[in-house]
């Protein structure tokens, strides 16, 4: 199957997935050399990140420390094919991510005895949830994960707040069935925010001067979007990676912002505390949430900490 003339660093490639050709980056070593073996990590992103973003920064630096490194857009994202756009369907992003696996032990360069996952924020969740049942992973890791979808939202919402921000889902599911069209959301609620009344040092903020700036937004990459369908919650409401904390079985790596650990660095610990062995926990001195994303001296520090973990397994 391998076909591929690679150079060393950022290839364009793709590879399918439940039908799709998913557009991808494949980033190697400075040094590569198709006749060696390698240790290979499938990155996969934040909600509604496309590739060239923080998956461009962590596969590029993971390179550069010895890995083969897959970054890709998944179903219905960025330069991937897909009828529905930007929708964060929790279990096509798992089908995706295993034969992002699969396609990554086609390679003969890649050594599949030394196979890695990483997930930040949503996917976080993701991959260990693919972890649990998917065993050519040989370690995985986490950044600022959100690990506990049950707590993001039923935890913390109550009844009437759940039930209605559901029953909003539906009702876009089911408009979509009649009419054929998808209608879209601010999916993270960034428009509507009072930014004169932020508190500049928020996660909301934070998520703001990311994606609606040119730091990371659609200025600077135009396959973004903030937008997401109005059914968007109903399936990853469902994926709660804490449940199956103690069956993952595969050594784990959680990596968070010690600025984030009142708010989603909880999740990581929480998460990390049910784990199975082996397992670390990470804090990054002076990092938040969305810092870990594509500030380097905070970047730089939590893939010190992957590289070394992997290199254990």
């Amino acid at each position: 199957m391998f076909n591929l003339i690679l150079n060393p660093g950022k290839n364009e490639i793709s590879f399918k997935s439940q039908g799709y050709t998913l557009a991808a980056n494949l980033y190697v070593p400075r040094e590569f050399d198709p006749s060696n073996s390698y240790p290979a990590v499938i990155y996969s992103p934040p909600f509604n990140q496309v590739k060239e973003q923080s998956g461009a920064i962590y596969c590029h630096k993971l390179a550069e420390r010895g890995y083969v490194a897959l970054a890709f857009d998944h179903v219905g994202y960025g330069d991937s094919e897909g009828e529905i756009r930007n929708y964060e369907n929790a279990n096509i992003k798992m089908e995706s991510i295993r034969d992002g696996i699969s396609f990554l032990g086609t390679l003969p360069f890649v050594n599949r005895d030394r196979l890695f996952g990483l997930g930040m924020c949503a996917s976080g969740g993701y991959m260990a949830l693919v972890a649990t049942t998917d065993k050519r992973l040989k370690a995985i890791a986490t950044v600022s994960g959100m690990m506990s979808n049950q707590t993001s939202y039923f935890k913390t919402m109550d009844r009437e707040t759940v039930c209605a921000a559901i029953a909003t889902a539906n009702a876009g599911r089911q408009k979509f069935y009649e009419t054929g069209k998808v209608e879209y959301m601010d999916g993270l609620g960034m428009e509507s925010l009072d930014l004169d009344s932020l508190d500049k040092k928020s996660a909301q903020y934070e998520g703001y001067e990311f994606y609606m700036t040119k730091r990371a937004g659609a200025e600077t990459y135009p396959n973004y979007s903030h937008k997401s369908p109005t059914f968007l919650l109903e399936t990853p409401m469902l994926a709660d990676a804490q449940s199956y904390a103690p069956y993952l079985y595969t050594p784990y790596i959680g990596i968070y912002g010690e600025k984030a650990l009142q708010d989603t660095g909880s999740l990581t610990v929480k998460f990390y505390e049910a784990a199975s062995e082996p397992k670390e926990l990470v804090e990054i001195s002076g990092a938040s949430h969305v810092s870990l994303y594509d500030i380097n001296a905070d970047v730089d520090r939590a893939i010190t900490a992957i590289d070394t973990f992997f290199q254990k397994h």
